[in-house]
């Protein structure tokens, strides 16, 4: 009689340890499945959630899925009243047409454009491109003087002249990477100039050749220039297509760049 109840109690506990083991295996199975159904950078995600270094590397992927480029990159120098330009600057110039000149890198995308504007029965003119550091004191002086004839002291007429030419060592015209584009039949430069047919084309078809009306309108806080809708810059077509699709102009561009550098 007692070994019968030995052995009972010996089956209970074999039982009793294989539920426990059914039911391990089970809950692991059911983890195994939920597990398989979540993305893996979803779990990466859950599972550091506080860590700043996983959330930064997230960050930085999703950055570098949109656009691949460094607020260093050649094409993305960027001048302006806070940033003069890069100490022994140098660039190699090629003619393009009625003896103005561009850094030889953007040669053929800005002959290509105009080709392509004419295509369409359109007048690009050229009026501006590369300056030399003496010319650009030359076009700001008389700019300053201007203003002085128009009453202005010294100090208010600079001020006033930067919004419409660059201060010498920041303009985008000694990088070679900027030009003026007006029409041939209408060369005012002034807000009017906007309403012009080749304007029209190229604030719609400049992103392809890899430029950007570079002082727009709604942007003036932030670049310090006045409105300029015949002033293109060369900043390479994927960086283009993405400053038009996010409304950048080139200085907010680059801090955007900056934050996953």
């Amino acid at each position: 009689m007692k070994k019968s109840k030995r052995k009972i109690k010996r089956n209970k506990r074999i039982i009793f340890v294989i539920s426990i083991l059914i039911i391990i295996i089970l809950l692991k199975i059911v983890l195994d499945n939920i597990h398989r159904d979540i993305p893996e950078e979803t779990i990466e995600t859950i599972s550091y959630t506080n860590s700043k270094e996983t959330k930064d590397k997230v960050s930085a992927i999703k950055k570098q899925s949109e656009i691949d480029s460094k607020s260093t990159d050649w094409n993305l120098i960027l001048v302006n009243k806070e940033n003069k330009m890069p100490d022994n600057y140098n660039c190699e110039l090629n003619y393009i047409e009625n003896g103005h000149r561009v850094d030889s890198r953007i040669k053929s995308s800005i002959t290509q454009m105009l080709a392509d504007a004419r295509k369409e029965g359109l007048l690009p003119y050229i009026c501006s491109s590369y300056r030399t550091h003496k010319s650009q004191i030359t076009l700001f002086n008389r700019k300053v003087n201007q203003y002085k004839k128009l009453g202005y002291n010294q100090e208010n007429a600079k001020l006033k002249a930067s919004y419409w030419v660059a201060i010498p060592g920041t303009s985008e015209h000694e990088l070679g990477l900027a030009l003026d584009i007006v029409s041939k039949d209408f060369q005012v430069l002034d807000e009017t100039q906007e309403n012009t047919k080749i304007q029209k084309w190229l604030n719609e078809h400049c992103v392809e050749y890899g430029f950007i009306l570079r002082y727009p309108k709604d942007k003036q806080d932030i670049t310090k220039i006045n409105y300029e809708p015949w002033h293109y810059r060369y900043v390479g077509i994927e960086n283009a297509k993405f400053m038009k699709e996010k409304g950048f102009c080139l200085e907010e561009f680059i801090e955007y760049l900056k934050e996953y550098e």
